[in-house]
């Protein structure tokens, strides 16, 4: 396990201003209306607030809302909320604000998942690719980008310690390999893997 600092751990970290808490959640809002009422639909803010109240939608308004711009909303906030947290942690391990996934291979090694997913996916027996389907790319970028995590944690870990100097040097390492790799498959790729990997 990766042991935090005595400063990371000690009390007295700035607090945040509640100004600027209260500022973020009506932002998000604001962002959550906006998405449910803008699109090609026509369907406004007004119509989506008179649906619980037994005014109804029509059917193709209520398609539109509850198969299109509810499930983007709640994927759209499910996916900031896993990159801010993984944003957080990462800072924290590396104690320097400006620590993303890119600077430890993460990020690459998702890349190359994804990369491999679409030239190598053609390989796959049927009943698996039949199984996985359209899920191919993100499950393939996934596990890349998790492959990644563990590998980085294996090779900077020795003696029950991670040394967070051999886990950024060793992510950078990692980072190089990952695009080489990808450069060889963008190589062998066709036309059609070229423009889906674009």
């Amino acid at each position: 396990m990766v042991a935090l600092s005595p400063d990371l751990a000690r009390p007295g970290l700035r607090p945040v201003p509640a100004f600027l808490t209260l500022g973020l959640i009506l932002f998000v809002l604001g962002a959550s209306v906006l998405s449910l009422t803008s699109g090609a639909a026509g369907l406004g803010l007004r119509d989506i607030l008179a649906a619980p109240f037994g005014e109804g939608l029509s059917q193709r308004d209520a398609v539109v809302l509850y198969d299109i711009r509810l499930p983007r909303l709640a994927m759209g906030l499910a996916v900031g909320a896993a990159l801010a947290v993984s944003g957080v942690l990462l800072q924290g391990l590396f104690r320097n604000p400006l620590a993303d996934p890119g600077i430890v291979g993460i990020g690459a090694g998702a890349g190359l998942g994804a990369v491999l997913a679409i030239v190598l996916g053609g390989l796959l027996p049927l009943w698996l690719s039949d199984f996985i389907g359209m899920h191919l790319v993100p499950f393939a970028a996934f596990f890349g980008g998790w492959a990644a995590t563990l590998l980085l944690y294996r090779v900077a870990t020795a003696g029950g310690r991670t040394d967070v100097a051999t886990m950024l040097l060793a992510g950078i390492a990692l980072a190089a390999l990952a695009g080489a790799v990808t450069g060889v498959m963008v190589y062998l790729a066709d036309d059609r893997q070229l423009r889906d990997l674009t």
